[in-house]
């Protein structure tokens, strides 16, 4: 009877050996012994990485976007050649987070540029602003924050209050920014981006993909190279206070100078980063990931990657971007204390005898919402030139229309609509109603200078043109928001 008992006995020992050896077989490589694949020379190259378990997301009331797939997903590109060195989901939605605030910080930067912005003008402190969910900076009712203390903040602590008053300064209402925010993407490239905020809280519908993200820091290096140097401040002082910056890559990754993380349960760790090694730059995404400290090593082995595989390649070195004609500031000038009066002084020009002479003498700028209208001059608004007349005419709803504005006094709406409708092409210009609405908003009044009764084509293709040639504008069409009854 004890032989069955023994050759059971050894069959069992011989299973648990066979069991050790084949878990062996399959336990996942180092890091280090991790494959690539290659197609050819000088080919995208797909990273591998290893499956991980993702730790349960917190509960919350927030149901994300069946569409948008949660995994990892990363491109890695050369700023210079533009030359994709590897990816992996690079075309997948995602929800960017406070990526968002790239594209806030695009269209701050050009508001600055245009002289629509200043970055002493004070912003008052609104309800929304107050309700945003932290990060915040801590605004106090009735308050005001001057615009370069918000986009410090959100450089630094990525503070949606902030990201919410400049989009309210700059369009009157953070969900009219939203379709600036969109509609800027389209023209940069970003053919799967939508924003429905300026912050990147929670939403469903606001979603992007890596290779936009890629697209837009390329923008932000390329179109305003003399702010840029902000994006690697480590630390901004406001009002006694140090606001970290959330990058943990600018100490931690030799040649990381920019530019921004993100975070929401939907989104995962994301974090878009740009660094220069031997003369070369290249623009990293990493979205998904399921930790800080996770997220910020693979974009280090990521990167470290795509400098070897660059200089295998010969790839051309960086050429940075010279600083435009059209630049106001520095980002020097975004340094607390620093004095930036004498930057948005009008041109001199402007303060010659041929203005018209009821013009007032040229002072600071105060904050007009979302335009400050820059002063006449006889090349661009003649003193004789008649101020078209704005018709009471509502557009309805489902039309369209080129918004240029949004003015604190009617007669810089007037202003605003003639210098537009002079730049636009004579058939579009023609065939257009020229609009002033009057909105009521954060108690305040409004004076909204709109072109009306557009197509679509005629509305998307004549902001184009305005945006050519320094105007600000977005193309809109009239929903129950946007009419003049809305807020």
């Amino acid at each position: 009877m004890t032989f069955p008992f023994r050759q059971i006995a050894v069959s069992l020992s011989w299973l648990a050996v066979s069991v050790v050896f084949l878990g062996a077989s399959v336990a996942p490589l180092p890091v280090e012994a991790q494959t690539t694949s290659v197609k050819r020379a000088g080919s995208p190259v797909k990273v591998k990485s290893r499956a991980k378990s993702r730790a349960a997301p917190a509960v919350s009331s927030w149901v994300p976007n069946p569409a948008v797939s949660g995994r990892d997903a990363y491109l890695i590109v050369d700023a210079q050649s533009g030359r994709e060195l590897m990816a992996d989901r690079a075309d997948e939605l995602r929800h960017p987070a406070s990526l968002t605030k790239l594209m806030t910080i695009y269209l701050t930067f050009s508001a600055l540029d245009s002289g629509r912005l200043s970055l002493g003008d004070q912003i008052p402190v609104s309800v929304n602003a107050l309700n945003a969910p932290p990060t915040k900076m801590g605004m106090t009712p009735g308050g005001k924050i001057n615009v370069r203390d918000a986009v410090m903040a959100l450089v630094t602590r990525s503070a949606n209050d902030a990201a919410v008053l400049l989009a309210e300064g700059m369009a009157g209402s953070e969900e009219a920014f939203a379709q600036v925010m969109t509609q800027k993407a389209r023209q940069l490239g970003m053919t799967s981006t939508v924003f429905r905020n300026a912050s990147g809280l929670p939403n469903r519908e606001q979603v992007t993909t890596a290779r936009d993200l890629s697209r837009l820091a390329n923008a932000l290096l390329r179109d305003y190279p003399h702010y840029y140097g902000i994006f690697s401040v480590q630390s901004y002082a406001y009002r006694g206070r140090s606001l970290e910056n959330h990058n943990r890559m600018l100490g931690y990754y030799d040649g990381a100078d920019g530019l921004k993380t993100g975070y929401t349960n939907a989104s995962g760790f994301n974090l878009v980063m740009s660094a220069v090694r031997d003369n070369r730059r290249l623009i990293g995404v990493v979205m998904g990931g399921d930790s800080a400290g996770q997220r910020d090593r693979q974009m280090a082995a990521l990167m470290d990657r795509g400098f070897n595989m660059a200089q295998s390649m010969q790839l051309s070195a960086w050429t940075a971007q010279r600083k435009p004609p059209t630049a106001r500031y520095s980002a020097a000038q975004f340094d607390p204390g620093a004095s930036f009066a004498e930057a948005y002084r009008p041109p001199a020009t402007v303060a010659k005898a041929d203005a018209p002479t009821t013009q007032k003498p040229a002072v600071t700028p105060k904050y007009a919402g979302f335009v400050a209208p820059a002063p006449a001059t006889p090349t661009t608004v003649p003193a004789t030139a008649a101020v078209p007349v704005p018709n009471d005419n509502t557009p309805s709803l489902g039309t369209w229309v080129i918004q240029v504005g949004s003015f604190n006094e009617p007669q810089a709406a007037q202003m605003a609509l003639q210098r537009a409708s002079s730049a636009l092409p004579a058939t579009t210009s023609k065939s257009a109603s020229v609009t002033v609405d009057e909105v009521q908003m954060a108690n305040r009044t409004f004076h909204r200078a709109r072109l009306t009764n557009l197509s679509q084509e005629q509305a998307v293709d004549g902001c184009k043109q305005l945006e050519k040639k320094k105007i600000y504008c977005s193309a809109l069409q009239i929903t129950s928001w946007n009419t003049p009854s809305a807020r």
